[in-house]
């Protein structure tokens, strides 16, 4: 299972759980086509993330254009989607080209589209069902080949029923409907995501890469993670600009983190052993690490090299045992 069984560019998709794998797969059928997708996920989940992905694998020329229905206000949304003409309204002093324009030929994401209110749905429907626009104050209808994407972090269905989002509109946006898992459902790909993220943010580039404790490793996997991705990258921008290139520590992550040591690191931070008949302090991480090493050693020398195999024996994807392999020069 990974990325190399399928065909298309999904670099920016970072993650190998069979939850997300699931989600590449349907990305990867629904890519090349015109149908209208739908992608549903709590905040935080990567919801551009795939909107990229689906476009940058449609072979569609031009641009992708993204529109946060919630950022914009009622009364100027419809300017932004479709344009005016100069004069349209008092402050309309030039022609504007709107969002549908600019997508020609490519794709227009509408983010957050259970915020569009409902005077506006109307319009939006009557685009996608004659591919045409107009703008404000303009006489006449401008053709637009565009492929839409639209994003929710609400229940759609539900609001259809509350009256809040026309049916018609609902099931034109949502030929096909790709859900996203949260991080709690695919905490095998913490690793990697800390992996990308710390390289993302390394001191602004002037650093080395910080390397992470098994410890705080396990503490990030048992945090229930409430804003997913999102709040994970935020939390390893501030920690790589407070570990300076060194070891990330417990003390780099917010206070937040601090109730999970206690279920997790009820051990001393370092262990007591005899070595020639004297006691000799060893940090509990570099005995944690060295058992990690011997073991994937052995591991990997059992099934002949097979790192595919030896990766599914130890529960972690193949990137997290390729930068294991590194760290340990295996």
């Amino acid at each position: 299972m990974g990325k190399n069984k399928l065909h298309g560019d999904y670099s920016e998709v970072i993650g190998d759980s069979p939850q997300m794998f699931e989600v590449l797969q349907q990305i990867e059928h629904f890519a090349a086509t015109p149908i209208r997708i739908l992608i549903s996920g709590e905040t935080g989940t990567g919801k551009s993330v795939i909107a990229r992905a689906l476009h940058k694998n449609s072979g569609r020329p031009g641009e992708i254009v993204s529109v946060n229905c919630a950022a914009i206000p009622d009364s100027l949304l419809e300017s932004e989607l479709f344009g005016h003409e100069k004069g349209a309204f008092t402050s309309a002093e030039t022609q504007r080209i709107g969002r549908f324009e600019r997508a020609q030929k490519g794709t227009l994401f509408l983010d957050e589209i259970s915020e569009m209110p409902l005077s506006m749905q109307p319009k939006l429907l009557h685009a996608i069902e004659e591919s045409e626009i107009e703008r404000l104050g303009g006489k006449k209808p401008i053709p637009v080949d565009v492929r839409i994407i639209t994003a929710t972090n609400k229940n759609l269905a539900q609001l259809v029923k509350d009256g809040a989002f026309r049916e018609d509109l609902y099931y034109r946006v949502s030929v096909a409907v790709i859900s996203l898992p949260t991080l709690a459902e695919r905490r095998e790909d913490i690793d990697v995501l800390v992996d990308h993220f710390l390289e993302k943010y390394r001191c602004g580039g002037k650093s080395a890469v910080p390397q992470v404790t098994p410890s705080v490793l396990n503490i990030l996997k048992e945090y229930p993670w409430p804003g997913n991705v999102r709040e994970l990258e935020n939390v390893i921008e501030r920690a790589s600009y407070l570990a300076r290139g060194q070891a990330l520590l417990l003390e780099h992550l917010p206070e937040a983190f601090q109730a999970y040591q206690n279920r997790l690191v009820d051990t001393p931070e370092k262990l007591s052993i005899s070595e020639n008949g004297q006691s000799v302090n060893v940090p509990i991480d570099t005995m944690l690490e060295a058992v990690e090493e011997t073991y994937i050693r052995k591991t990997l020398a059992s099934l002949d090299g097979n790192r595919l195999e030896t990766a599914r024996i130890l529960g972690v994807s193949l990137r997290t045992l390729q930068r294991k392999l590194k760290k340990y020069n295996i």
